[in-house]
């Protein structure tokens, strides 16, 4: 008997919207979250307060709620465009990549619309990318383009539908310019849920344990917060009008309370 197979490329450029909101203490909560201690990015009052560049990268989470919501919640629902592969038998956040347009104002409604645009066949399992805009009627703010792992997807053609922007940036052939150890704090993945991403992995042991995990682990966009928030204190001056883009793949899992070591090059800090 023939093996059924799944085209993909008719998923290609699918579209959806939805609306966007926050606050100025949903931007000090987002800072809180990947460490930043700085009073710009966490008092209201300072005079150079300014919300922290990744901040958009919650909002396909958050929505407009100003509340707990649920996992998937209904902004993702509404933008999700997941193909429906054979075989697929977890789906991971593998990797992300925030370019700032346009600066944040400190609150403010948007509109976010998510795109599916490309498939694309990766090991035992397909990455599935998705780009996402944020804009208003004055300005574009940010682009974010998402790739999730369907591990286990197969029986689908052809390989690759699409444009894929997966990118390997392997780090230049001599030590880094930079070292920085970054200590997460033992509730930090509680902390950071608070800014949208309440996915029960990141705080229900039984969830994590069902999940292939011994505890509950850290959002891959927390580490990523952090990350950037060295980098551009590093390479930037902290000033975040300097921010640009930034261009992750979340590759191992970081435990809350977890000591994380930030290695950084004059290379890859261009390219990021």
């Amino acid at each position: 008997m023939s093996k059924q197979l799944t085209p993909i490329s008719e998923h290609i450029g699918k579209t959806s919207s939805t609306k966007v909101s926050y606050n100025t203490r949903d931007l000090i909560l987002y800072a809180i979250g990947i460490g930043c201690d700085e009073l710009k990015y966490v008092y209201e009052n300072d005079s150079e307060f300014t919300s922290f560049p990744t901040y958009p990268i919650v909002l396909n989470f958050k929505g407009t709620a100003n509340s707990v919501v649920g996992f998937p919640s209904d902004a993702m629902l509404a933008t999700g465009h997941l193909p429906p592969l054979s075989g697929t038998r977890v789906i991971l956040d593998g990797e992300r990549y925030l370019e700032v347009i346009t600066p944040l104002p400190a609150e403010g409604d948007f509109t976010l619309k998510s795109t599916l645009v490309g498939i694309s066949k990766r090991g035992q399992g397909a990455l599935v990318e998705t780009e996402t805009v944020i804009y208003d009627d004055k300005f574009t703010y940010v682009k974010i383009v998402s790739g999730a792992f369907l591990v286990g997807a197969k029986d689908f053609v052809p390989d690759k539908a699409g444009t894929s922007h997966s990118l390997n940036v392997p780090p230049p052939n001599r030590p880094p310019d930079a070292v920085e150890e970054v200590r997460t704090l033992p509730n930090q993945a509680h902390i950071y849920r608070l800014s949208g991403d309440y996915n029960p992995l990141h705080i229900d042991p039984s969830m994590a344990q069902a999940s292939g995990f011994k505890k509950p682990i850290l959002h891959g966009l927390c580490t990523l917060g952090h990350a950037a928030h060295v980098i551009l204190r590093k390479y930037g001056n902290n000033d975040p009008v300097l921010f640009k883009s930034i261009r992750g793949r979340f590759a191992k899992p970081v435990e809350p309370g977890e000591q994380q070591q930030e290695t950084t090059t004059e290379r890859v800090e261009r390219e990021i």
